[in-house]
């Protein structure tokens, strides 16, 4: 309203309040149908009311029922275009297959019942009223598991109307959960196609069709930021589909995330990787630490057990094997293998011969007689005085060829090519020929079990720290060599068929 104005509406006021007593009683009242009249001569207002008017005038015998091309006599369908325009994804859960999308909706289509004159052209309407008598196409989304319009702080929707042409655009705001299929071979370093099918309800492919504005159909917000996955790109097509209650006009929106290895790298991998390499600290401590060899094994078994069982509660119970499921059954296996080269090194390093009686012999050595062969002595016969250990000869026979440990064995026969000296002052010769210790009695006669036992322990110990020996080598080497075939194998061969655009079907 110009100042010009302004002064003729104070001077009318002024006019009717001194010429009319009684309404100037109800100042208010005045004010108000002056300040109505006062809006009637703006031109401006006047142009917008009345197209509103007319576009009223024009719904009076609008049938919201009927879809625009109904009583066209070629039976043409009504074409549809839609696109869509993203805001933002959160909440995309590979335990519940689904992900939250935010939207704009548009759809554009031509209503010839709508075209009136009207002289400042498209209309722009907010109103839940008109918006609820007018046809909209009966779009709802197939893969939806729950949804709602915003209403903050009015309704986020809008209808513009070409009054000349009838064409219509209709753009809402939608908050959508929707459920992706999810495909989890090769996580956590998956990619995903996850989809928004949107299809017609009532309406077959001989009333409706759906299209795709553009190739570029779909648009994203600047700097569109995901907590877990990276938008790779996204596809539109055609997805009509034949029920069998008729072919129902379908689009789909397929949106490539590729999910980020990051965050798993650091809570997974780094975690068990590190604890296979304590598993194999044990390789290294001696072969008599079992207390600490033992509680290193079964913490690192415990510990890789807890983390198998913490990325499974973050997955579905799927029965198909996940390149997680593999990289943490590998490590138990390394670990639990750690576990069990100790339980092999502790029974070699405390093995022991079996045990039989001694009998003593005739000549009262006291010392179990084996045989190597059927007419020499062994060399592990020994003769213990003062700690000093004297071996009988190998020259000197044995009667017969009796068996380790028999009595008759147990006496030393001389060879008559061979004397043993006296001067060692303890042997002598029956009358049956048998030399026999007499002084044995007066000196710290002693079996060579002792000994034998502890050069035993000397070699089983030998034993067992070869084979750590051996797995210090074999371990790293065989997790090297895993590691080899498992990363090629998921980064980059088992992910062509994620990077393949999708086929209408």
């Amino acid at each position: 309203m110009t100042p010009v104005s302004r002064h003729l509406v104070l001077a009318a006021v002024t006019v009717l309040t001194m010429c009319q007593p009684r309404i100037a009683a109800t100042p208010s009242t005045n004010l108000v149908a002056v300040l109505k009249n006062a809006t009637a001569v703006d031109p401006h207002a006047v142009q917008v009311a009345t197209g509103f008017e007319r576009l009223d005038r024009v719904m009076e015998n609008y049938d919201n029922r009927l879809y625009p091309t109904y009583d066209e006599h070629d039976g043409a369908p009504t074409f549809v275009n839609c696109s869509l325009h993203i805001l933002s994804f959160s909440s995309i859960s590979a335990s519940s297959m689904d992900y939250t999308i935010d939207i704009y909706l548009r759809q554009e289509w031509r209503d010839e019942r709508l075209r009136h004159y009207n002289e400042r052209g498209e209309l722009y309407i907010n109103d839940q009223t008109f918006r609820d008598r007018l046809w909209k196409p009966d779009l709802f989304f197939t893969n939806l598991k729950k949804g709602h319009f915003q209403d903050i702080t009015v309704p986020n929707f809008y209808l513009r109307i070409k009054p000349k042409t009838g064409d219509i655009i209709y753009s809402s705001r939608l908050s959508l959960t929707l459920s992706c299929s999810m495909q989890l071979y090769s996580y956590p370093m998956d990619i995903q196609n996850c989809s928004m099918d949107m299809e017609s309800y009532t309406f077959t492919t001989e009333q409706l069709k759906f299209a795709w504005k553009s190739e570029k159909a779909i648009q994203l917000i600047d700097n569109l930021v995901m907590p877990q996955f990276n938008l790779d790109d996204t596809y539109s097509y055609d997805c009509t589909s034949n029920l069998s209650t008729g072919e129902f006009p379908c689009l789909r929106a397929v949106f490539i995330l590729r999910r980020q290895f990051g965050y798993h790298l650091i809570q997974s991998y780094l975690p068990t990787v590190l604890i296979v390499f304590m598993s194999w600290v044990s390789f290294w401590l001696d072969v008599d630490a079992i207390p600490a060899r033992v509680t290193l094994g079964v913490t690192t078994l415990l510990t890789m057990t807890t983390l198998a069982g913490g990325v499974r509660v973050s997955l579905p119970p799927v029965s198909y094997i996940k390149a997680i499921d593999v990289w943490m059954g590998t490590c138990t296996i390394f670990v639990f293998g750690a576990l069990l080269e100790f339980t092999m090194t502790n029974y070699l390093s405390r093995k022991r011969p079996p045990q039989r009686a001694i009998k003593p012999g005739f000549c009262g050595l006291g010392a179990k007689m084996r045989h190597q062969d059927n007419d020499k002595l062994t060399t592990t016969q020994m003769i213990f005085t003062d700690g000093n250990a004297l071996p009988v000869p190998k020259t000197y026979k044995t009667i017969g060829s009796r068996l380790a440990g028999e009595t008759v064995s147990d006496c030393v026969w001389r060879d008559n090519s061979q004397h043993i000296p006296d001067s060692m002052g303890w042997q002598s010769e029956n009358s049956d020929g048998c030399e026999t210790d007499y002084a044995a009695s007066a000196l710290p006669v002693m079996t060579t079990e002792e000994q034998t036992q502890k050069m035993m322990d000397e070699k089983h110990k030998k034993k067992a720290k070869v084979l750590d020996d051996r797995c210090r080598i074999i371990f790293p080497l065989s997790f090297f060599i895993f590691n080899i075939i498992y990363w090629p194998s998921y980064l980059v061969f088992l992910v062509e068929d994620y990077t393949k655009p999708p086929q209408a079907s």
